[in-house]
C-alpha cells in the first residue's frame, strides 16, 4: 500500500471518528447562549450542536446521538415494510 493511500484511510478513519461523535444538545431557550459558550470555550463545537427545547426539563441537558436515533428510525421503517 503506498504512502497515500495510508493517508487516505486515516483521514476516513478519523473522519468517520468524528462523524460518531456528534450529539446534540437541548437545552432551556434561556440557556442556549451560555451551554453554547461553554461548548466553544472547550473546542467541541465540531461535534456537538446545541439547539433550545421548551420541551428541555429545567436545569437539565439532553444529549442526542443523531446517528443512533437515525440507524433506530431506519431499523424501524424496515421491520414495518416487511410485515406488510
Amino acid at each position: 500500500m503506498s504512502a497515500y493511500n495510508d493517508l487516505v484511510n486515516d483521514i476516513r478513519f478519523w473522519d468517520q471518528i468524528q462523524g460518531d461523535a456528534k450529539r446534540t444538545i437541548l437545552c432551556e431557550p434561556h440557556r442556549v447562549d451560555e451551554v453554547r459558550d461553554a461548548v466553544d470555550e472547550r473546542g467541541y463545537s465540531e461535534i456537538l450542536t446545541v439547539r433550545a427545547s421548551p420541551a428541555c426539563p429545567e436545569g437539565k441537558l439532553l444529549v442526542l446521538d443523531d446517528s443512533a436515533m437515525e440507524a433506530s428510525w431506519r431499523q424501524t421503517i424496515q421491520r414495518a415494510a416487511r410485515s406488510l
